[in-house]
């Protein structure tokens, strides 16, 4: 065989194995990020071998891993599979966004978790961003899911999530932001409420008026495309559930071609 067609021949295998470990990739990663969090789980408050020294450097090494693994735009296309199992993806159904959320394991019956945000901007590009965590701390939310509505001037995305702050006590919460360019803005104003233009409505609730539901998480926020409108229902504190008892009545947010206005 000429030198020449060896070489091309060595440099077309080159090639697809270099093809072959950019498409294992994500995999590689989850598999890494998974070890991180079964060490968490195991030196966590809740793993019965606590080790707050261990605990701390598997959760410094989880965040840094898993924020490089989302700057890679493979990453905003791949699933994830295990690691739906040990923690909480939740990705908007044009797949532009996407939060990744974790328990720190370093809570009580208050959960600490945290968050990175991961999005594709008008470039193309992926990129990553991460809310800004109390000096003390904080319990932190995770998040289930987000809805979405297509505007003339963009997509509006509503994520929803849960805090833990007892065992009783929960929040939920949905949130307004918009992808801008090439940033997120995850502030932005756009539910119109009694009391003014809010970035955020939330609600807090006995979990044991709602521990008879089948599906965990909880789910409290619900979004109908058709409406573009969300629900959630109103909850009620007496003596019974002063923490808050969830009712079969619902209060409805509409999409008026600018902001979320209350019509029910």
């Amino acid at each position: 065989m000429p030198y020449f067609l060896r070489y091309l021949g060595v440099g077309f295998l080159l090639l697809l194995a270099c093809g072959a470990a950019l498409a294992q990739a994500p995999a590689i990663i989850e598999k890494k990020l998974l070890g991180y969090l079964d060490n968490m789980s195991k030196f966590g408050n809740y793993g019965g071998a606590f080790d707050e020294a261990k605990l701390t450097k598997n959760a410094d090494e989880f965040r840094a891993a898993l924020i490089a693994a989302a700057k890679r735009a493979d990453s905003l296309k791949y699933s994830f599979p295990k690691l739906k199992g040990k923690m909480f993806i939740a990705t908007s159904p044009d797949d532009r966004l996407r939060i990744y959320s974790w328990d720190l394991e370093s809570g009580g019956t208050m959960h600490d978790f945290d968050n990175v945000y991961q999005y594709r901007g008008s470039s193309g590009k992926v990129f990553t961003w991460t809310p800004k965590r109390d000096a003390e701390g904080g319990a932190g939310s995770f998040y289930t899911e987000i809805f979405q509505v297509k505007t003339t001037g963009g997509t509006i995305y509503l994520p929803v999530s849960t805090a833990i702050a007892s065992t009783s006590l929960a929040l939920q919460q949905i949130q307004s932001m918009v992808i801008k360019g090439n940033a997120l803005n995850a502030n932005i104003k756009l539910l119109k409420t009694s009391s003014g233009l809010k970035n955020s409505i939330s609600f807090e609730y006995d979990f044991f008026s709602v521990v008879d539901h089948l599906e965990r998480p909880i789910k409290l926020f619900f979004w109908d495309d058709g409406r573009k409108s969300f629900r959630f229902p109103v909850v009620i504190e007496d003596k019974k559930t002063p923490q808050g008892r969830v009712t079969k009545k619902f209060i409805t947010y509409k999409f008026d071609g600018k902001y979320f206005v209350k019509t029910a």
